[in-house]
């Protein structure tokens, strides 16, 4: 049964904001027509990798759900920790649904309807990455029966056999069903057709959150044994042969997004366990008390940072796309747009965050 968290852990903090750069990281790639390039030279080799290595995004922000709160109970005390976040992502959407009224007028000449931007607070739309959020909410209500289902396992066997059943389900079919099994010729240029045999199920793959999940309050109670010299030597093994096979698969381009580089797909999963492993087994404890504090604010910071970095990200690289017309050297501006991105969306989700802190003092203050 996994321990209780008796102090807050640094590493854990540096792992959320870690995820927060690989989400700003990825959609650097999507959003500046990168994938419309000849994939056939260096620099779009180091772009495959780069993309790559920025998918563990999701699954860290979901190892660390699992790591945090394998001992939560179906208690009102718990369920009362959602309000947060839903105060966050509605900060968030008002400011992304102010940004598209105000672009709406400036820019397209065609005011969108106010009407829309609130329901599509329901939809998860208003914010365009809110999408996490939803997912999330569902994660967070079934959290405590699934800390139900993993106690009761009797020994790490059952356990691992758990495990490995969810993986089968969710995350070996990124793998096993993104080949053609019966072309030489599709071996020697995969990109040259979509045409794949179908080994295992698919049926299961959106459960991948839960995997994650489970495994993070795996790794909490049997982390892996690994020596940091060789953990780090894992995660860069794993992060070039994530990206060389996706710069197989899409050779000479353009980029090919596939199956095998989706959230649950079983490299994915291996680079983010290895990832996740190393940063949470660092002594960090032992930064100052200031340098632990900064953290422990960035890490609070990071769900609304994730959702309003939609709005930079609009207005970055439309800049970008303007100002750079040649898309092979957009990818000359990937660090500091990245850079500059995150910067910005922590800073914007700093102020959310006294909003709400501000908000939640008043109701406490109005309470009879």
């Amino acid at each position: 049964m996994p321990t209780p968290v008796k102090r807050r852990n640094p590493s854990l903090d540096v792992i959320r904001c870690l995820a927060l750069l690989c989400v700003v990281s990825a959609h650097f790639f999507a959003n500046t027509e990168v994938f419309t390039l000849p994939v056939n030279n260096a620099k779009t080799y180091l772009m495959c990798l780069l993309r790559s290595a920025s998918l563990i995004c999701v699954p860290l922000f979901l190892l660390l759900s699992g790591y945090l709160m394998g001992n939560r109970m179906p208690t009102r005390q718990y369920y009362r920790k959602l309000w947060k976040t839903l105060a966050i992502y509605l900060l968030a959407s008002a400011c992304c649904g102010a940004y598209q009224l105000y672009a709406s007028i400036v820019y397209w000449a065609s005011p969108l309807p106010v009407s829309g931007l609130i329901l599509g607070l329901f939809s998860f739309q208003t914010a365009p990455y809110g999408w996490y959020v939803g997912m999330y909410i569902a994660l967070f209500l079934l959290i405590p029966y699934l800390n139900i289902l993993y106690r009761h396992l009797e020994s790490q066997r059952q356990k691992q056999y758990l495990l490995l059943i969810l993986l089968f389900m969710t995350a070996l079919p990124g793998v096993a069903n993104v080949h053609n099994l019966t072309s030489l010729s599709w071996w020697l240029q995969p990109s040259q057709s979509a045409a794949a045999h179908e080994l295992v199920s698919p049926f299961w793959v959106d459960l991948y959150p839960i995997t994650y999940y489970l495994l993070g309050v795996y790794l909490r109670e049997y982390p892996l044994k690994l020596k940091p010299g060789w953990n780090l030597l894992c995660i860069g093994l794993a992060f070039f042969a994530f990206g060389s096979y996706t710069y197989y698969r899409s050779w000479p381009g353009p980029f090919v997004d596939g199956f095998w580089m989706g959230n649950g797909s079983l490299l994915n999963v291996i680079q983010s366990v290895l990832v996740f492993s190393f940063f949470s087994g660092l002594p960090l404890q032992k930064l100052p008390a200031f340098v632990q504090k900064m953290l422990s604010y960035l890490s609070d910071w990071c769900l609304g940072a994730y959702l309003v970095s939609w709005i930079f990200d609009q207005h970055v690289y439309s800049a970008l796309r303007d100002n750079v017309p040649d898309i092979l050297q957009r990818l000359d501006h990937y660090l500091p747009s990245v850079l500059k991105i995150y910067i910005l969306s922590l800073a914007l989700s700093a102020v959310l965050n006294m909003v709400y802190q501000l908000c939640s003092s008043l109701l406490k203050k109005l309470q009879p």
